[in-house]
């Protein structure tokens, strides 16, 4: 009996020590909206450090009112609420890429592009989803 308790107890110490364990353990949660996709093409994007921070208000100011948004859109209820909502994320999304575009270089342009869509397609609300629509947080 005791032959196998320290097998079990060796078993028990390879598993919890191994690196894939770790590894797993503290992987970072990755919010909803930065996709593999959005995360390559803000890399690809090689921003300067004012371009950076311009990006970063200008994103946080775009999903805090998108959010708020929905939020307000979903409350009042009625009929046609996709619409309304595409129609809200169109504005704040247009601000957004008013706010950076004329901080980019010609070689960013096409590249700021496609991260663009991107984001606008990880951010896009599901109205048929179990989560609260005004949620954009991940778990």
């Amino acid at each position: 009996m005791s032959l196998l308790f320290k097998y079990c107890l060796v078993g028990l110490l390879i598993v919890t020590v191994s690196p894939a364990v770790k590894a797993d353990a503290n992987a970072p949660v990755q919010p909803v909206w930065m996709t593999q996709a959005v995360v390559r093409d803000l890399v690809a994007l090689e921003l300067s450090d004012s371009q950076r921070e311009i990006l970063q208000g200008a994103l946080g100011k775009c999903l805090r009112d998108i959010q708020a948004s929905v939020h307000k859109i979903t409350k009042r209820g009625g009929f046609g609420l996709e619409k309304k909502i595409k129609r809200a994320n169109k504005f704040h999304w247009r601000r957004f890429e008013g706010a950076i575009r004329p901080t980019l270089s010609e070689q960013q342009t096409p590249i700021f592009n496609r991260y663009l869509r991107n984001q606008i397609q990880a951010i896009e609300i599901n109205l048929a989803g179990k989560e609260p629509l005004h949620s954009i947080r991940s778990n």
